[in-house]
Parts: structure tokens; sequence; C-alpha cells
């Protein structure tokens, strides 16, 4: 038997996925927007990478 409430349920979860991934696809482009197109000498972009703090590069003995 189909069980109506469950694919309901299902179905409400997916559609919610689904927007959620596009409000996540938006701002990624948004983004890679603002990085493509900074005007030199009016904005500043910081780029930080984690893991490449002094302490964790050195070396143990």
């Amino acid at each position: 038997m189909i069980d109506r409430k469950a694919m309901e349920n299902d179905l409400q979860f997916a559609r919610s996925a689904r927007r959620e991934a596009e409000a996540a696809n938006s701002d990624v482009e948004e983004l890679i927007w603002e990085v493509q197109h900074v005007q030199l000498g009016r904005q500043r972009i910081v780029f930080s990478i984690g893991g490449w703090e002094p302490e964790t590069l050195a070396v143990t003995g």
C-alpha cells in the first residue's frame, strides 16, 4: 500500500532542499561575480586558508 503522507513529507523535504540549494547557489554566484569584478583601489579582498598557522607548521621533535 502507498503511504501518501510519507510521500507528501518526502516531497516537502525535497522541495525544501531544492530551495536551500538554489539559495546557496545564488550566494556562490554573487561571490564569484564580486571576485571577478574587483575595482582595485576601492575594495579589499582577504583570502584566508585554515591550517596554515605557525604553530601547526612547526616541526615537532
